[in-house]
């Protein structure tokens, strides 16, 4: 991210207050999108080559359900449910671990270069990593196969560039105020 992109960022964090959806495009003088059919549309036609559409009905919905059940875990508020959601969530990083495994022609979901259904997925686990530990929630080693598409995309200079430790930083502290309510339910019981 360039210096003006950071401050339409930090913007754009300011004014949606924690409420952003994941993922986000912010590029050129442009309103930060939201809309993964929108952001996808804007790289499809901004950026013709390479190609990122992913041809692979299968890579386009991997992980599809994943990000819904780190959601409720994060937010639910009745610590009885934590085992019930922490088990939903393992179970969708499982099906995500298996896809990897035995259907992935490559390190990533449609082969060995990033595409859109990464593109969209990756910050869904960025998320998942980075805010997951606000709850004691870090992806298990049994799921090797999604642990090494994260190591993987770590290596690419775009993923370098859009998860900073202030990137990280902003995530953590989003999630704090989304499980505000929770936290303190938690620590009157």
């Amino acid at each position: 991210m360039n210096k003006k992109d950071t401050k339409k960022w930090e913007e754009f964090v300011r004014r949606t207050q924690g409420r952003l959806k994941v993922p986000v495009l912010i590029h050129g003088d442009f309103e930060p999108m939201e809309d993964a059919d929108a952001i996808e549309d804007y790289l499809e036609k901004t950026f013709p080559e390479p190609d990122l559409r992913s041809s692979n009905s299968q890579a386009n919905i991997a992980g599809r359900d994943l990000y819904s059940k780190f959601a409720l875990f994060m937010r639910n508020s009745t610590p009885e449910n934590d085992d019930k959601l922490r088990s939903a969530l393992k179970k969708e990083l499982g099906k995500l671990n298996e896809f990897l495994e035995k259907e992935s022609p490559g390190a990533y979901l449609d082969g060995d270069q990033l595409r859109l259904p990464d593109c969209n997925l990756l910050p869904k686990l960025m998320h998942i990593k980075v805010a997951g530990e606000l709850k004691g929630f870090t992806i298990p080693d049994e799921y090797g196969d999604v642990l090494t598409y994260l190591r993987e995309a770590t290596r690419e200079q775009a993923f370098k560039d859009t998860f900073t430790e202030p990137v990280k930083s902003d995530i953590k502290q989003g999630w704090m105020k989304k499980m505000g309510n929770s936290m303190r339910s938690n620590s009157h019981r």
